[in-house]
């Protein structure tokens, strides 16, 4: 029984954590900027490493990606594509009690 109870408790924790390379659904934020997605990861980077020193930003196909990694729960993730003459931008946190504050004041200033 107690094996039954640790595989649970383990089940129960790597469903909490999403690989790196998976967006979960819906983003926490979605934004529209006017700045282009070089400019706005620019604005955005520094900011968010300032918090989590970790955090990387890597090329997508018409973007940029950031990544904050977490060591508890879902990395925190922030998609900037091109859109229009500007950015979408769209912001994918954990669970509520997980997220960092100062990364989504980040977003909103960067705009």
């Amino acid at each position: 029984m107690r094996i039954w109870a640790v595989a649970l408790a383990g089940a129960v924790l790597a469903g909490c954590s999403l690989p790196t390379s998976l967006v979960p659904g819906e983003p926490n934020v979605s934004k529209v900027s006017a700045k282009p997605p070089k400019e706005y990861a620019a604005c955005v980077l520094p900011l968010w490493q300032r918090e989590i020193p970790k955090t990387t930003q890597v090329s997508i196909s018409n973007g940029f990606r950031i990544n904050a990694p977490s060591i508890i729960t879902a990395d925190e993730i922030l998609d900037i594509v091109k859109y229009k003459d500007g950015s979408r931008v769209s912001l994918y946190q954990g669970p509520p009690w997980a997220k960092t504050d100062a990364l989504r004041k980040a977003v909103r200033n960067c705009l």
